[in-house]
């Protein structure tokens, strides 16, 4: 979806191409969907000579979101500290691709993360394009774990030097070794180690095992599941209608709404979930209130309050306030009891 969004915004039409590879907009919304590294890495390569740009698994790390609003994404971002969260992302990564394998170890007064790929596709070399697609995505995604205006120290990459390397020292920093054994980040220790502000490990391990199940999920058969994975790709684009997820799943409303029925859910039961979970999500992370309403769809801020306070008992602005309290006073409780 990031190559899809990525060449969009550079004027191109990215469906001829997903044709290409036998792949089309709703395999990539299905869940347990999965392009191995080496299909991937074609891909990128064929979108790069799209649109004519060496740099383009660049710009996709520096201009897409990396995993969107994903239970991943939100394990990552809700870690207690960034070595928290670059665990969980070495972890995730053979269950994103089964062939690809990462390491987060600390090595001195360092902590590194380094990439392993399938034994075929290194033999052969790593495709630059794909490597710089995967190690762009990954700082982008570092850039939202770290501090403000910190970054990495030091990147390891298996390609060679460019002619004109200034597109990637923009990206990576000054500090880059070029045709190294392994593709490598380094950070500071000092640095990984702080706890970050706002963190919730309790909800970032929840997010886990809903993370964990989704990766490892095969292609949805359910009707439930599959429009709740469509809703959770549209979320952001405010109104959803019916009509647009039954066209998406090549139905008729009329039989969506059978289907949905038939599994004991409806499409407005699902839509209030996916926006309930949407805008806590947002919320953790500080996101302002007026931005969540817009992206859910509400044109005035007092709106979506309004029906944030419906869901959940307590306004936006005060929800945390409440939980923490709440769990004080369980806290308090559990303790007179022992």
């Amino acid at each position: 979806m990031r190559i899809c969004i990525a060449l969009e915004q550079l004027g191109a039409d990215p469906r001829p191409l997903l044709s290409n590879f036998c792949v089309s907009y709703e395999d990539l919304l299905m869940p347990g969907f999965r392009m191995n590294a080496d299909l991937m890495g074609q891909l990128v390569t064929a979108a790069s000579q799209l649109v004519d740009r060496k740099d383009f698994g660049l710009y996709v790390g520096q201009h897409v979101e990396p995993l969107g609003n994903t239970a991943f994404k939100w394990s990552i971002v809700l870690s207690g500290s960034p070595a928290a969260a670059l665990k969980r992302m070495a972890h995730f990564s053979t269950l994103i691709d089964t062939r690809v394998s990462a390491e987060f170890k600390p090595l001195g007064k360092h902590h590194v993360l380094a990439h392993q790929p399938p034994v075929d596709l290194l033999c052969r070399g790593i495709d630059p394009l794909y490597e710089d697609f995967v190690a762009s995505g990954l700082l982008a995604l570092t850039q939202m774990i770290l501090p403000e205006g910190a970054r990495h120290s030091a990147v390891e990459l298996t390609q060679s030097k460019p002619d004109d390397p200034e597109p990637w020292t923009a990206c990576f920093g000054d500090n880059i070794t070029w045709s190294a054994p392994r593709f490598k980040v380094w950070w500071n220790t000092s640095l990984v180690l702080q706890q970050r502000v706002n963190s919730n490990e309790r909800l970032a391990r929840a997010h886990d095992v809903l993370a964990k199940q989704q990766l490892t999920a095969q292609r949805a058969t359910g009707w439930k599941q599959r429009v709740e994975w469509l809703l959770i790709a549209k979320v952001r684009r405010g109104a959803i209608t019916q009509k647009a997820i039954a066209d998406s799943l090549k139905v008729e409303v009329r039989t969506l709404q059978r289907n949905l029925k038939a599994e004991g859910t409806s499409f407005q039961e699902l839509l209030a979930d996916v926006r309930k979970s949407h805008a806590l999500n947002q919320l953790s992370c500080n996101v302002p209130i007026a931005q969540i309403g817009s992206e859910l769809g509400y044109k005035d801020p007092s709106a979506f309050s309004n029906a944030f306070k419906i869901w959940f008992g307590v306004s936006p602005r005060n929800y945390f306030d409440v939980i923490q309290v709440s769990e004080r006073e369980q806290g308090g409780v559990i303790a007179r009891k022992t």
